[in-house]
């Protein structure tokens, strides 16, 4: 048994914010309540000495983190990340549930992929991991997958992320099948169309709405459930606040170098900056941190990417896309929202948690209650933490953040009643 005492919880399922104790038992959360450890011997049926107790005075513990939005990279591009370092970094970073994308080598295209995978993740990951299937085979976009086996296998989205899906007849069938297992679209939202125009430098913001706009179209035509990845623009945005009001069952997420950083903030020029949608502009990041405020964007998700150093290399044009961003989301979320004013601590937790939980279905995770599992992240708030990717557990040390003056940091995180990681 771990007991841990004297922390601040903070439930956003509930709204409750409060200094208790709570009492971890075979994996789950036991019990919560002020003065637990009076109680250790009856509740455990041992002796206390028997039960770990951690002081979690002066720190706050929240549901453990969830990322809707990761690239493990594994089957097919070990150099760059494995199952086995991604799910310690993302630990790290206090996540113990993350969905991870399907543009492996091979993609996650059809079942034997989907269940190789399971077996690796069974086997080198230390928090929960939860595939996405592909859309088209090779996530080329020529061919469908088996969409009906694929959800039948337990992926907890279909997507086609680091490509758009330009076929409509493709996206109408996806979103009409998911729709049937009531699970949701993830999209990528570029417009290839435009953006080969682009290879050397920014691609514009209509590459972005054009396509978030065509899917908000198509998810209403056929009644289907559509998330949005990495939102980073002001059409965009409008686009989606325009679809909730019309009730169309439509969420989105944004990641951290989108509302932190812009043209104004960072070298646009350095291979490190180069991701896919781009940082955007100054007026960008404030409508979409006002986004945020009003809660038109429902989560924060990384879009961890990393890559090996040769792939940040050469020319603009030749770089990769991408940033690892896994281990420095939560320092750079917290003072680019709470620290800085923007919104409060309770609903950073609620996007970091519940609400991703919610998303993609996930069960018995996401709130601090009961019988969930003891799934668990414990944060200080005090420290300034200055990011440096050299610390990275990651195998991509891929990032514009070096050097950002960030606040807070997990402390340790705990996944199904076991400490995964434990800030030295």
């Amino acid at each position: 048994m771990l007991l841990i005492v004297n922390g601040t919880i903070i439930n956003p399922k509930s709204n409750q914010m409060e200094t208790m104790d709570l009492l971890i038992h075979e994996g789950r959360i036991g019990l919560v309540g002020v003065n637990l450890i009076d109680f250790t011997n009856d509740l455990a049926g041992q002796n206390a000495s028997d039960i770990e107790i951690i002081d979690a005075k002066g720190f706050y513990i929240t549901p453990g983190f969830i990322d809707l939005h990761v690239h493990l990279r594994e089957p097919g591009f070990e150099n760059k990340e494995t199952i086995y370092s991604g799910s310690r970094a993302c630990a790290k970073g206090g996540y113990t549930s993350v969905v991870c994308m399907p543009n492996t080598k091979p993609a996650l295209d059809n079942v034997e992929t989907i269940e190789k995978l399971k077996k690796t993740i069974e086997e080198d990951s230390v928090i929960s991991i939860y595939p996405t299937g592909a859309i088209t085979v090779g996530i080329a976009g020529e061919v469908m997958s088996d969409h009906e086996a694929l959800l039948q296998s337990g992926v907890v989205a279909l997507s086609d992320d680091g490509r758009t899906t330009m076929n409509q007849d493709y996206m109408r069938n996806v979103f009409k099948v998911a729709s049937a297992y009531n699970r949701p679209v993830m999209t990528h939202s570029e417009d290839h169309e435009l953006t080969v125009n682009f290879k050397e430098t920014i691609f514009p913001t209509e590459a972005e709405s054009n396509i978030v706009e065509r899917d908000i179209a198509l998810c209403k035509e056929v009644g289907g459930i559509l998330h949005v990845s990495h939102v980073s623009t002001k059409a965009a945005i409008d686009a989606i606040a325009l679809g909730k009001a019309a009730n169309i069952k439509l969420t989105c997420e944004a990641a951290p170098h989108h509302f932190a950083l812009s043209d104004e903030r960072v070298d646009m020029a350095s291979n490190y900056s180069k991701v896919s949608p781009p940082i955007r502009s100054e007026t960008d990041l404030k409508y979409l941190v006002e986004a945020i405020k009003k809660g038109v964007i429902d989560v924060i998700a990384t879009d961890h990417a990393p890559h090996e150093k040769e792939s940040k290399l050469g020319s603009y044009a030749a770089a990769s896309f991408g940033i690892s961003g896994i281990e420095s989301a939560f320092s750079v979320s917290y003072q680019a929202l709470v620290n800085s004013g923007e919104i409060s601590l309770m609903h950073l937790i609620r996007m970091l948690t519940i609400n991703a939980a919610q998303i993609a279905r996930l069960k018995e995770v996401g709130s601090i209650e009961v019988g969930f599992f003891a799934d668990l992240t414990i944060i200080d708030l005090d420290p300034e933490v200055i990011i440096d990717s050299a610390t990275f557990i990651s195998k991509g040390k891929n990032t514009p953040f070096n050097g950002y003056i960030g606040k807070g940091k997990v402390v340790m995180t705990i996944h199904h009643g076991k400490k995964v990681y434990q800030k030295n």
